[in-house]
């Protein structure tokens, strides 16, 4: 690299960067920092090497900034603007633009207010049914508009399976803060469930369910303003985007229900269902949600292995709540009851 991230960092820190006069709000993400500044927001990646990526290299990172543009896009056209460089003049000194010698890339995006995210406004309690509709629109359009994918079957039941195996490993390796009797438990039960029901899973793939879609449809990266979109999918990794849609719009229902209640997550799925027409067996949507469920307890309890990550009690505490959601449907779909209970009106 031609100067360090620190310099780098101190740049993008700096108002005087961006023309303005207040000051740069800096979020330390996992893989990210995101400076908020004025009405705009640049998203710069971290040189990270992980199982999933490789992001050492600065041209690695721009050809990334790249396709996090490309496929944001598709959700969020108007708050995704472009692509700025980072590069040294002749003094040496950093700047935006291409005029000099490159050192870095950032996503430059349009500043979403956080009172119009749907996490926001389902912790606040304001979430109505024409705010579901709109959501459950947006998302059902967005996968209409992908082509399905074919994975081979039993491949990509195997890849299901080995993310069970992976949630297992990373839970029981803190037995002091989760009850490993209970993951134990859990994680058998969704291994056995994928055996049993592997005929269903194949008929998705067959029915031309899969597609490459959003890959983190949580509620905080969901804004309903006049606009309804998403930002944030997982642009890493084209292998975490390839899911079954009713899995994304059942990740997007459990994380309501997790910041709200089950009524609202069950409303919104029978909007995305009356829209598609899309209704998998229940049970198998509870499956769903109890995976994802785990592989978030799973991302918070290796929180803990990252000091920056601190304070331990909130990713503890974080970690055992996707659990109790975890075990939740996973006795639900033990039962095989339905899974749409709501006292939410349905869409007419």
């Amino acid at each position: 690299m031609a100067v360090t991230n620190t310099a780098t960092l101190r740049f993008l820190r700096h108002p005087g960067a961006y023309g303005i006069s207040s000051a740069v709000e800096v979020i330390d993400t996992h893989m990210s920092w995101v400076f908020l500044a004025g009405e705009y927001a640049f998203k710069l990646k971290k040189p990270l090497h992980t199982t999933y990526l490789d992001f050492r290299s600065v041209d690695v990172r721009c050809r990334a900034c790249a396709d996090e543009l490309r496929l944001n896009r598709r959700l969020a056209p108007e708050i995704y603007l472009g692509i700025e460089i980072i590069s040294l003049d002749a003094n040496r000194k950093l700047q935006f633009g291409a005029g000099g010698e490159p050192v870095d890339c950032v996503v430059r995006m349009r500043r979403l207010p956080q009172r119009v995210m749907l996490s926001t406004k389902l912790v606040q309690g304001t979430v109505d049914r024409d705010a579901l509709e709109a959501v459950a629109t947006c998302i059902a359009q967005f996968h209409r508009n992908l082509p399905p994918l074919r994975p081979v079957p039993h491949q990509w039941r195997k890849t299901v399976g080995e993310a069970i195996a992976s949630n297992a490993s990373a839970l029981l390796a803190y037995p002091q803060c989760l009850p490993s009797a209970e993951v134990e438990r859990l994680c058998q039960q969704q291994r056995a469930f994928l055996i049993g029901h592997a005929a269903w899973i194949d008929a998705r793939i067959h029915q031309g369910c899969m597609v490459e879609g959003h890959g983190d449809l949580r509620a905080e990266h969901v804004f309903v303003s006049d606009t309804v979109g998403a930002i944030d999918c997982l642009e890493f990794s084209a292998a975490l985007r390839q899911l079954d849609c009713a899995d994304e719009i059942g990740f997007l229902a459990l994380d309501c229900e997790r910041l709200a209640i089950e009524a609202i997550g069950n409303a919104l799925l029978q909007h995305y269902q009356a829209i598609t027409h899309d209704y998998p067996p229940p049970a198998l949507l509870h499956f769903y949600q109890s995976v994802r469920a785990a592989i978030r307890a799973r991302l918070a309890i290796l929180r803990l292995s990252e000091p920056s990550y601190r304070p331990h009690h909130e990713w503890v505490n974080r970690a055992r709540l996707w659990l109790q959601l975890a075990m939740k449907h996973a006795a639900a779909m033990r039962s095989d009851q339905p899974c749409i209970s709501s006292t939410i009106d349905p869409p007419s």
